[in-house]
């Protein structure tokens, strides 16, 4: 079986989905060589704003906090010489400790969206028709952030809904790549970040030179710098990537592992 690494050599279409504008940068070590070394086709579906996110206020200009960091993805988007789909779905607002349960964030995503969240995300599915999909693992995303999770359950729900024809309009789609970005960064529990639980089933090296004689993890860095609201999250990402070596991926079969965004999940905050 073909590693992920070795099939960017076919340029194949690559779709990115996250919950929060900066999300990317979890898996832009990957994306990076994707677009800017191998130049595949990129585009990222993003389904928050990021309104509940920190406003630090050398970054208030009278704009929502949605609205600045709106335009600080578009800086990003183009770094990365990608395309960009945004939802503007609720996203919950800081301190962790008063996010609702994920369970209850699904079903406001749902009303957002105004149907299941699963047939947006088929519907740019079937439209960008990509070849690999990645995105974050469905227990843990990452961080322990619900709505990381609910960006796993509800794009594998879209995936499963993309290839049966009697789902969503237009012709359906099977994405054959599914990917989750699982973070096994043993060296992230001094921060106090606790593990993905699921093991992966490869890496990518993310030390190998990108462009312009940088790796793919520092141009991952640097392309970190345009979310200048979320400076403290990115800059821990910044000094974190300097001791990494690779980036932990599953290889998910979205048809059969089946985890629902609706499960009720009695646990608050990050976890």
């Amino acid at each position: 079986m073909q590693s992920l690494d070795q099939l960017l050599d076919s340029k194949p279409r690559i779709l990115w989905v996250g919950a929060h504008p900066d999300d990317e940068s979890f898996a832009g070590a990957v994306l990076a060589k994707a677009s800017l070394k191998f130049g595949c086709p990129l585009h990222f579906l993003v389904l928050t704003r990021g309104d509940g996110g920190e406003f630090p206020k050398s970054c208030q200009d009278g704009r929502a906090l949605g609205d600045v960091r709106t335009g600080e993805l578009d800086e990003v988007v183009r770094l990365y010489q990608a395309t960009l789909e945004l939802e503007s779905w609720f996203n919950a607002s800081l301190p962790v400790g008063s996010f609702p349960y994920r369970h209850e964030l699904a079903a406001r995503w749902t009303e957002d969206a105004g149907e299941n969240p699963g047939i947006r995300i088929a519907r740019t599915i079937r439209t960008f028709k990509p070849d690999i999909v990645i995105t974050f693992a469905p227990e843990f995303g990452a961080t322990g952030h619900p709505e990381h999770q609910l960006a796993s359950r509800f794009t594998t729900a879209g995936i499963r809904a993309a290839a049966d024809p009697g789902e969503v309009d237009g012709a359906a789609h099977r994405v054959p790549h599914t990917y989750y970005m699982v973070n096994r960064y043993k060296s992230l529990r001094w921060l106090g970040m606790k593990l993905d639980p699921r093991e992966p089933t490869e890496s990518f090296d993310g030390r190998q030179e990108c462009v312009n004689g940088k790796t793919c993890f520092q141009v991952m860095a640097a392309n970190t710098l345009p979310h200048r609201t979320q400076n403290n999250d990115m800059r821990m990402m910044r000094m974190v990537s300097r001791f990494m070596h690779q980036v932990y991926l599953y290889k998910a079969d979205p048809f059969t592992e089946i985890h629902d965004p609706y499960e009720e999940h009695l646990v608050r905050g990050m976890g």
